[in-house]
Formats: C-alpha cells, structure tokens, sequence
C-alpha cells in the first residue's frame, strides 16, 4: 500500500515526517546503549525498554518544538506544489542537522558520560576539529548519514510529484484539521497537559541511568540553552576570582586537588573523625525556627521536647545558615553543596546536567546502601527525581506512604507521623552501613489548622503563629516516635544523625523572627545539630557554617577518600578561615565571615560592598558560574 494517496495528503506527509524523526531518535538511543554499554549495563530488559518508551516523549517534544511550524506550512490550504517541496527541503536538511547532532550527542556521552548541554555554543570556535573528527575518526558515520538524507530527499521529492492533490476547499475540514494539529504540537511541546513542561530532571523518575537513556542530546541542550541567562558581571578575572575561591576553601594540610581539570575538586587525606563505616542519617527539617525551639532560642513554647531532648546529647550548631530561603534551594545546597548563582538554571530544571557531585553515588561506590523519602509528593520540587539522579536506590513520596491517623485537616504536603514512620521501616530494611534521607512536609505553609486534635499544644484561634506552633508541636511528636525506635535497633549506636532546617518559616519566622536580630540572622540563620553520643560529646558550637559544610562533614566523618566537590567544608576541620555564601534568587547575596558580613544587591543601587569578604564573595559568584557552564564543576568519572 503507497505510503501517502491522495486522500489527506498534507496531514499523511506530516505524520510520515514525525514518524522519520522518531524512528531517527530510537535509531539513536539503540546505538546509544550499545556503544557506552557500560554506563548502562545495570539496567534489566524491562528498564531498557520502559526507558525506550518513555524517551519518546522528549523526543516528540523535541521533534514539536523545532519543526511543528513546518508542519503547520504543509497543512496550511494553499494549492502550492512548491510550497510544499521548499518546505519538504527545509524538513531533510533539518532531518541531517538532527541525525548530526544525535550522533555528535552519542560520542559526546561516550566520553564525559552526560548528554550534550550548552556546548554547542563551542560548536563555531571548534568547527575545524569536528569537521576533522566526521572526516576521519567517524567517517563511516557521517557517510551513513549523508547517504540517508540523499535518499530522503530523492523520496520525499518523488513523493509529492506522484500524490500531491489540491487542499481540500472545505472550511469546517482545514479549521478542524489545523486546530487539531496546534493542540497536538501544544500537547507534545510541553510534553504533559500539567502546568509545569517536560523538563530534564523528568528523566529520573525511576532510576539515574533510566533517566540517561530515555534522554537526548537535542532535547537536553534546547532546555540547557533556553534557561540558559546572563550571569551578574564581575569585573574580576576568572583566574583571579579562582585563586581567591582556592585559597579560601582548600585545606592544604587535609585536602589535594586530584584534577586539574577540575580545579574546586577535592579529595580528603587527613580524617577529623574517626567514623569509618557509620551509618548516616539526615533529617532536612521542613521550616523548623530556632525561634520557638526552646533549647536553642532559650524561649518557652513548649513545642519540641523531643527535638530539645536531642539538643542534650549533640553537637549544636548555633551559627549556622541556609544557603537559601526556599526549599529547592536547601535541597540543591545539601544536595550538590553548590551556590545558585544568576545565570544558572536551579537544580532540577537543568543544572543536574552538568557534572556535579552526587553524595549517595559516591557512598554506594564506597559500599553504602541507600534510600530517599519525603513527606510531600514524589513531584515536589521534583525532589524524588532528582534522589534518583542523585544515586539513591529507592526514592518515596506521598503517594507511597499509607496513613495511619484520620486527620482533622487534609493537607496536600503528607504528614510526618506517617513518613518517619515508613521512613524508619525503609531505613530498618537497609544493609549497614547505610545512608538515609527524610524531608519532613507537616511544617509547610500554610499553617491555619490543627491536623490531629490529640496533639494540639495550643488552642486554635486562627493565627498563623497558633498553627505554626502546633505544627511544630506535630513534627517534633513524629520525629520522637522515629527515635524511640530507632534506639531499638541494633545500628543505632553506629549511627550519625544529622538534623537541619531546609529554611526559615515564612510568616512566622524570617524577617519576623524574635530570637535573631540582624537581618541576616533572621532571613538565613536556621538550627543545626548532629547527634551521635558514641562519636561526639555534647557541646554547643558556635563555628560558622552552612548547608554546604554537610557534604564535607560526612565525607569526614565516614573517612571518605573518593573525591567531591563543594563550596563548603568539613565542620570537623580545624579552619578558623570559614565562610558562608548566600543567595536570594541570585539577584541579593550574602557573604559572612569572621570579619562580618558584606552583601551586593544586584537590582538596585543600594549595595554594601565593603569589607574583607567582597572579594571572595564575588569570586565566589563567578567561579561557579565559570566552572559549572565548563562542566569543571566536578568530574563525573571519578565515580566509574
């Protein structure tokens, strides 16, 4: 049967070139597979081909998104034989600028294990070497392609001489065939009918190399190069600002820098701790203020006996600070132990994608098991995903956590009694040593009612701070219950808990905040503490420090020898050069050290850009930025 008859000839053209370009993008992803087989050979056949599967729907997106304009011009109702032969042209030329792109796409994750991303904005000042590389090294390659397209034009062309007929005159036919047509392209451009595109960390949905199969290189730098935005100038030298950020950060006498290629990379020779094989447990407290945590704010409320019971028998941290003011972006802090700085994308929507250190890969590689849970949603900040890339085995939300109480109010973030409590079930299932994460939910805005009556503290009369408290008072009965059991296992004593507020609470915290009275310490400054009697005596500390320090401190506390990168350091080291960077969006940053606090707002004119720490804040904003679009962040081989 003829590929096209006359019948609906514009509209069958069209579908025959979206089939041609899916079928060049599974051609593609086939050969990905084999041709760096390695990286993905711990996927079983089933994961293989839910990730061949769902790759299509970036590749439609893709596809949508570059030629959807070209398939609207076939479908438009001019009786036009050349109309439609100029655009069938523009379609195969753009058919081998894709296959060039995929294939560029396939060598490129041969060797740096990633997809492509904003280096094809090198592709000009390199052209001789590519050429170079098609000619010679791929030859065979870029003769298979060239051939490809010489028949698909040579087709296409024969095509449309043979079947193409007059458009059809009806005006009920061309509205409904167009309509249908741009809600098809509208569908597959964002890629999901929700208000959020289809976005890189999508992919991770399941699994880490799930994600990196089902992705591809045209996708992948399209949304790389779309987020992509000016950074803050800086009128520094790069290697100048990089000096500035090595001299400040490296413990010479603890740490080497094993790459030169990537210069912010560290690894530890020298341990402060001597918690080799320790289990890890970290707890990101969701907007817990050290406002009304009476152990540490010297207040009354009456809301965290647990929590300040804990505070008797840990390591409390008393200047310590988020990196940010939203959730994302103290899980991109604890996660990546990287500044957001303007003119990089956040984690999650693209930042993921250029290399970066990933602190449960790097514990698996060293033997330790793993698991992620959150209260929220397993989409929230897309934070389940981005567990999965981060190199955890399981990751669990939400949806996965059954209830236990009937609760008063229903609230769309979960409920901490039952996520602690199947986070415990999860961690009791894991092999020691072990590394294990919760993001407790129940304290999330907005705070206007008592979820479960039995544990009201205070009696309810509408304000936010009443229902804050309450909360609060919630929260800190739920993570009780996970001590309690956790004290009857037998890891227990070889664990090190770390809890740590992701922000301040909105409303009832922050600028409105009674214990802290700088206006720094009110927006960023947040509690801290680790608890591991076995390893540490109790003490209050108050050495400066961030969220950034975490990534360090448990490679120091595990005795971690395989690299990572992070702008911060090990809360053990013996430094009294410490700092702290912290940023608003990236429009308003901070910098904190022992001489005090500078700041830039980037908005307007009011600055205070005076004092020791100038200089290494803005050499901190443009070495990140410089290292991160270079992809000399962190050196993702070191984990092969």
């Amino acid at each position: 049967m003829p590929v096209c008859t006359k019948s609906y000839f514009r509209l069958k053209l069209t579908l025959l070139y979206v089939l041609i370009f899916v079928i060049i993008f599974f051609i593609s992803r086939i050969f990905l597979y084999f041709f760096v087989h390695s990286f993905f050979q711990d996927l079983v056949f089933s994961e293989v081909v839910y990730s061949f599967f769902q790759g299509i729907r970036f590749d439609l997106l893709s596809i949508f998104t570059f030629l959807g304009l070209f398939f609207l011009i076939i479908n438009i109702p001019v009786n036009s034989k050349l109309l439609i032969k100029i655009n069938c042209c523009i379609l195969n030329t753009l058919c081998l600028i894709f296959s060039i792109l995929l294939a560029s796409d396939i060598i490129y994750f041969k060797l740096f294990k990633k997809h492509l991303t904003t280096e094809l904005l090198l592709a000009k000042s390199h052209f001789d070497y590519f050429l170079d590389l098609a000619l010679h090294d791929y030859f065979v390659v870029t003769l298979i392609i060239i051939g490809f397209i010489i028949l698909l034009f040579y087709f296409t062309l024969k095509l449309i001489d043979k079947y193409y007929v007059p458009p059809n005159k009806n005006l009920s036919f061309n509205i409904i065939a167009l309509s249908l047509l741009v809600f098809v392209m509208f569908f597959f451009i964002r890629g999901r009918l929700t208000y959020k595109n289809l976005s890189i960390i999508d992919a991770y949905a399941k699994k880490y190399t799930i994600g990196e199969l089902s992705l591809n290189g045209i996708f992948t730098s399209y949304t790389s190069l779309r987020k992509k935005q000016m950074p803050n100038i800086i009128n520094i030298s790069e290697e100048e600002t990089l000096e500035i950020v090595k001299s400040n950060l490296i413990e010479n006498n603890e740490e080497i820098t094993p790459n030169p290629q990537y210069p912010l990379m560290r690894q530890r020779i020298k341990f402060n701790v001597n918690g080799k094989n320790y289990n890890v447990i970290v707890i990101l407290l969701e907007s817990w203020q050290k406002d009304y945590i009476d152990s540490i704010s010297g207040t009354q409320y009456g809301v965290t006996p647990n929590f300040d019971e804990l505070v008797k028998n840990s390591l409390v941290y008393d200047n310590f600070y988020a990196n940010g003011q939203r959730s994302i972006m103290g899980l991109m802090s604890v996660f990546f132990s990287i500044p957001h700085v303007k003119g990089l994308p956040y984690m999650g929507y693209g930042l993921e994608n250029f290399g970066q250190t990933r602190l449960p890969a790097i514990l698996s590689k060293n033997g330790y098991d793993n698991v992620y849970v959150q209260g929220d949603k397993r989409e929230s900040d897309k934070a389940c995903f981005l567990a999965n890339y981060h190199g955890f085995k399981n990751s669990y939300g939400k949806q996965d956590i059954p209830l236990i109480y009937k609760y008063d109010v229903s609230i769309s973030k979960g409920y901490d009694i039952e996520g602690l409590d199947f986070f415990f079930k999860k961690v009791n299932n894991l092999k020691t040593p072990f590394f294990a994460f919760y993001f407790t939910t129940t304290t999330h805005i907005p705070y206007a009612k008592t979820i479960l009556k039995s544990l009201e503290k205070y009696q309810e009369d509408g304000k936010e701070k009443t229902g804050y408290l309450n909360r609060l008072y919630y929260a800190d009965y739920a993570l009780g219950n996970f001590m309690e059991n956790a004290k009857k296992q037998p890891w227990f004593d070889n664990t090190v808990f770390i809890m740590v507020t992701d922000h301040q609470a909105y409303g009832v915290g922050g600028m409105f905040g009674e214990y802290e009275k700088t206006k720094v310490d009110k927006i960023f400054k947040i509690p801290m503490i680790i608890y591991c009697p076995k390893l540490f005596k109790p003490e209050k500390i108050n050495k400066l420090g961030s969220q950034f320090d975490l990534v360090p401190t448990i490679i120091d506390i595990l005795n971690i020898q395989t690299p990572y990168s992070s702008m911060g350091k090990s809360l053990f080291s013996d430094s009294v050069n410490r700092f702290a960077f912290l940023s608003y969006e990236g429009e308003q940053v901070y910098l904190i050290n022992n001489d005090g606090v500078v700041s830039k707002d980037w908005t307007n004119s009011l600055n205070n850009e005076s004092g020791s720490g100038t200089n290494l804040m803005f050499a901190i904003e443009k070495t990140v930025h410089s290292l991160v679009v270079k992809d000399k962040w962190f050196d993702r081989n070191s984990l092969n």
